[in-house]
């Protein structure tokens, strides 16, 4: 599953991410976006980041890098 950034930069399960609001970073293990549209996806809480507790929006991530 593939979503995009507060950047628009893509990223995708195993990207390196830092949480815009906290500055907490960690790699992204699980994006839920079965049956939900590219828009959803993004403005919905579905993208899960490992070491930190709690489903993000993907606007609220900055990429780091890819895997």
């Amino acid at each position: 599953m593939m979503t995009y950034d507060r950047n628009r930069n893509a990223i995708t399960t195993g990207s390196r991410v830092m949480i815009s609001t906290t500055g907490e970073t960690g790699v992204i293990k699980t994006i839920h976006g079965e049956g939900l549209t590219a828009e959803q996806i993004r403005r919905g809480r579905t993208v899960e980041v490992e070491g930190c507790d709690g489903k993000f929006e993907p606007i609220e991530l900055i990429r780091l890098g890819m895997h």
